[in-house]
């Protein structure tokens, strides 16, 4: 078993935040205009506290405009944050669980975000980078309303349908209303009250989305496995891959305990 640096302790004020967030937060897509020169400060250094699921893989964060992106289903946006990565196994799921939790800190501070998976960097801004370039969130003073009303708001397939477990819905329900690539929902949970493991669903098009899609859910569901009180261990497990349902890959698993255990 190889296990990331992210083994745990009580849960911090702004992971709480991060947590509540979760079942209010929605996609942004137009725009009022940028943020106050204090609130981007306060972006920027939360940016560079951004946990890594796999801290061995090297990563960067880049701030960069409107005009620096080009692509499908671009949102027009006053802020883009871009994450650049080494191309090591676990990549894509890195990328989407760090910038998931900057997606629910904008989100508990008011502000939109929007994840963009089509569109591409320039080629100016790449060469900028030794890194891949691999995903980015938009983000700004929103236009509307930031925040649903209700989680029944949320358009997610039932949670019966993307795990077996059974009894874990206060961690499974978190990871189940994560946001996703055209909202694929492409994950699977096996497990039981010890440890939830984390799959992909395969796929030839859209495999790497599919692993950033794995990132997101996993934020969410470490930020519930902490809330609930316990402990929360991120690891890779040795053979956990004979675990994953059929046409999905392991991506990572969840470790709890109860407090004070």
């Amino acid at each position: 078993m190889k296990w990331s640096a992210i083994a745990y302790r009580p849960m911090t004020m702004h992971e709480d935040a991060l947590y509540d967030a979760i079942f209010k937060r929605r996609s942004v897509r137009r725009y009022a205009g940028p943020l106050e020169p204090g609130t981007m400060e306060e972006v920027e250094r939360f940016a560079h506290s951004l946990k890594p699921l796999f801290p061995d893989i090297r990563t960067e964060v880049r701030f960069i405009g409107d005009d620096d992106l080009r692509g499908p289903f671009k949102v027009e946006a006053p802020h883009f944050l871009a994450i650049f990565s080494e191309a090591k196994e676990g990549f894509a799921a890195n990328a989407g669980f760090m910038l998931q939790q900057m997606d629910l800190f904008l989100s508990s501070r008011g502000i939109g975000s929007c994840w963009q998976g089509g569109p591409r960097p320039t080629r100016d801004v790449k060469k900028a980078s030794d890194r891949n370039f691999v995903i980015s969130l938009a983000f700004g003073m929103p236009a509307g309303e930031v925040h649903r009303q209700s989680v029944s708001e949320f358009k997610r397939r039932p949670l019966g349908e993307m795990t077996d477990i059974q009894g874990m819905e206060r961690l499974l329900e978190p990871a189940r209303l994560a946001p996703s690539g055209m909202n694929r929902q492409s994950w699977y949970f096996t497990g039981n009250e010890d440890v939830i493991r984390v799959h992909h669903a395969r796929s030839v098009i859209t495999d790497r989305m599919n692993q950033v899609n794995a990132g997101i859910a996993l934020c969410h569901l470490w930020l519930a496995t902490l809330h609930d009180g316990g402990r929360a261990e991120l690891a890779l497990e040795k053979d956990a891959g004979q675990d994953a349902p059929r046409g999905f890959s392991y991506v990572a698993s969840v470790f709890s305990s109860e407090r004070g255990s």
